[in-house]
């Protein structure tokens, strides 16, 4: 078998999860979002669901599902209901496909134009596709174990296409695809660029010259009354694009059928960026800019691009992106084909200084120039389009138009990397970043988001990712330290507690045992009963006639539709990596990791994503001066900070802020350590509220205990998962509370 599928047979198959466990982790993530009487409920649902027929009989079809198939998530009946970590493929936020954006050509004193960037981008690109083809590429593996990865997810890279159905999405695979198109002022061109053996048909300079001949038509024919930019329907919302594609189908076969066979799209935009703001580079490629022009026709990149398709974008002055449907294609892989190709362009370094064929993949070719071979030239493709499809346009860009103006993206450098936080604090990169998050959130809003993060579950045979819900008992009480007199050490002790729970739950997805996409299944499978009936016809049958309120109840939604998105992709091969919002209500961050520093760019929606970035870098090194604190030397300091605190005079004390008499006249070596000053946050209390922070912090301190039921639940995803009748009596053994939550919360904006 070649290399790169070689180990695949080896692989293991995805496990249907146990039931119970998997609504016992459900709880135990939905416990910190809800009222104590919505939690009992849902303990009382969840409990008739696991002992009712229904879910032994959905179980069932699943394991069926499972022996059948290499994957039961990618089962008929299965899939295209099966929620990824959006939920619905689109709503009323910025079309959800996470973006790439590389860093700058590695030859920079050259300064690439536009067309010859893009030139070497796709040929690095074709390079990858053939070498995938002929199963030359290296296959993946972790890479402390070296365990195979599933490489069934590079199928879905090149020519395929999402098709929005009734019940969901497919996805369309063209194996045999040879072109791509190119996006130019919205208007569509084709081009063959493999030959029926799979040789290269240009080098990077032909390519680059025909580029520019796209361009010069693409500006030529901009009238609105010849060309129109259906790109934009593949931002709209599910059954909006289901019906504008039915329309385009009827009048545009072929032209359809190009455009979803293409290897994958280019994106060549007609404006500039500013590559010393950051802001804007992030915002240009990633949904691209609303102009209007005189006669009010949108002429701004955001129709410049195609979210059904892998896209590759370059801007005017050569800045490069990908962006990808997140619904078809796993971020892993496009990760690894972005690396690679930017590689490639490394080594063209080496290939202009000896001249040889330095390359990542042998034995690929280019068809050679030769005045006797007639190499494919491009298609300026053209639709046909009446009144419908025309006003249906008019309203998805002035959709597209408001949703962008209602955005924003906004991005951070944190100078605090991997050297400091992994090999200095010796904490799991990952987890640190995800629970300070968290903290952030719950001291500007007073409340635990629900939160997604996707793991990777490439161990096992055509498996992707699995979404774990971060928010549980051990984060709520690290998030309520940070606003309360809680010491650091105990504040380290809670942290570290976080860190294990997080690294369990990560453990626990990974290999296969988490609970989103098996409650989910179950779902789809009672929505596509009649599909499941017909397929595994030697099991009883599912019937609807009364549907299990557990897996409908609306307060799941808060699971399925989480208020954060965070997910860490990246090396050094990015720039920046990006994803939109769940909801429109929500946060998307996306952070990459690098050795000195992490980048993170935060998307929202009417919210205050600078304003979070900015907590979020103080909760960072709050940490990192409590770990000094309590694990660096800690006797020293607090022996110097006593000498300190003996030649301040009392009266500039008891004036200060309201943490310090608390720290210093009590003479708490425990407590002294805050009067450091990145040691305190947050949400501007201490400015404002200098009193009141006092008595709340003291209530904090007296009532912590009490303030929530959920602080002292038993659950505890770090060990063993309880029973459902652990669960229900560790509700009710309870003492009741009347105290509240421990500090006000603020509406969400």
């Amino acid at each position: 078998m070649p290399l790169t599928f070689e180990r695949e047979d080896s692989l293991p198959t995805l496990p249907v999860p146990d039931l119970q466990q998997s609504l016992l982790k459900a709880l135990a993530a939905t416990k910190p979002l809800i009222s104590e009487n919505d939690y009992n409920n849902l303990i009382d649902e969840a409990q008739n669901f696991v002992n009712s027929s229904i879910s032994q009989t959905l179980q069932s079809h699943l394991i069926e599902l499972s022996k059948k198939n290499i994957n039961y998530l990618n089962s008929p009946g299965i899939f295209s209901t099966n929620s990824n970590i959006y939920g619905d493929l689109r709503g009323q936020t910025l079309p959800r496909n996470p973006f790439f954006i590389l860093e700058d050509d590695p030859m920079k004193n050259f300064s690439p134009t536009q067309e010859y960037r893009a030139a070497v981008l796709i040929t690095s690109t074709l390079r990858f596709i053939v070498a995938l083809k002929n199963g030359i590429l290296k296959s993946d593996s972790n890479p402390s174990t070296n365990d195979p990865y599933t490489m069934s997810s590079y199928h879905n890279l090149f020519g395929t296409c999402v098709i929005p159905q009734d019940n969901g999405i497919q996805m369309k695979k063209f194996k045999n695809s040879k072109h791509v198109v190119f996006l130019s002022n919205g208007q569509f061109f084709s081009l063959t660029v493999l030959s029926e053996i799979d040789q290269i048909w240009f080098s990077k300079h032909e390519l680059c010259a025909i580029i520019k001949k796209i361009i010069e038509v693409s500006k030529n024919e901009t009238d609105n009354s010849k060309n129109i930019n259906i790109s934009t329907f593949t931002s709209e919302s599910k059954s909006t694009w289901k019906m504008a594609r039915l329309s385009l189908e009827k009048l545009n076969p072929k032209q359809m059928e190009i455009i979803d066979s293409a290897l994958f799209i280019i994106s060549i935009d007609n404006e500039s960026i500013n590559i010393n703001n950051n802001q804007e580079k992030i915002q240009f490629v990633s949904h691209g800019t609303s102009k209007i022009d005189k006669n009010g026709n949108q002429h701004g990149t955001c129709i410049n691009r195609y979210y059904d398709k892998l896209n590759l974008v370059v801007t005017k002055n050569a800045t490069a992106a990908c962006i990808y449907p997140a619904s078809i294609i796993d971020g892993t892989t496009v990760l690894r084909y972005i690396s690679d190709v930017y590689t490639d362009s490394v080594l063209r370094l080496a290939r202009m200084i000896n001249g040889k064929n330095y390359t990542l993949w042998n034995e690929i070719n280019t068809v050679p120039i030769n005045n006797e071979i007639i190499k494919p030239d491009f298609t300026h493709i053209k639709f046909n389009y009446n009144n419908e499809i025309v006003n249906g346009l008019n309203l998805a860009e002035s959709r597209l138009a408001d949703i962008i103006n209602q955005h924003e993206y906004v991005s951070k450098k944190i100078l605090l990397g991997k050297n400091y936080i992994k090999n200095k604090m010796q904490l799991p990169c990952d987890s640190f970043i995800q629970l300070c998050i968290q903290i952030t959130y719950y001291a500007l809003y007073g409340k635990c988001p629900s939160t997604f993060e996707p793991v990777s579950t490439r161990k096992f045979r055509d498996a992707r990712t699995e979404p774990i819900c971060i928010q549980n008992e051990n984060i709520l009480k690290l998030c309520q330290s940070f606003i309360s007199q809680t010491t650091d050490s105990e504040k380290w002790k809670l942290l570290l507690t976080s860190i294990n729970s997080h690294k369990q739950l990560a453990i626990d997805a990974s290999n296969g045992l988490g609970f989103e996409r098996h409650l989910s299944s179950l779902r789809s499978a009672f929505i596509q009963s009649k599909i499941l009936n017909e397929i595994n016809d030697n099991l009883p049958k599912i019937e609807t006639n009364l549907i299990p309120k557990f897996l409908f109840n609306p307060i799941l939604d808060s699971i399925y539709k989480p208020e954060i998105v965070a997910a860490n992709c990246g090396n050094p091969a990015l720039d920046y990596f990006g994803i939109t919002p769940s909801i429109p209500s929500g946060y998307g961050f996306g952070y990459i990791i690098k050795d000195d520093y992490i980048t993170i760019v935060g998307s929202s929606q009417w919210r205050q994503t600078l304003r979070f970035l900015d907590t979020l870098e103080r909760v960072i090194f709050n940490i990192k001066q409590i770990w000094k604190n309590v694990v660096v030397n800690k006797d020293s300091r607090d022996s110097e900070l006593q000498k300190y605190v003996s030649s301040i005079p009392m009266s500039m004390i008891q004036s200060n802020n309201s943490w310090l008499p608390s720290a210093l006249t009590n003479n708490n070596k425990q407590t002294a350590s805050t009067v450091t000053t990145d040691a305190y946050i947050l949400g501007g209390y201490d400015y404002f509220d200098v009193e009141k922070l006092n008595c709340r912090s003291e209530m904090a301190s007296n009532a912590q205990s009490r303030a929530l039921s959920r602080v002292n639940s038993q659950i505890n995803l770090g060990g063993k998962v309880p029973s459902f009748k652990n669960v229900k009596s560790a509700f009710h053994d309870k003492p009741a509370s009347n105290v509240g939550r421990l500090i006000s919360i603020q509406p969400d904006l």
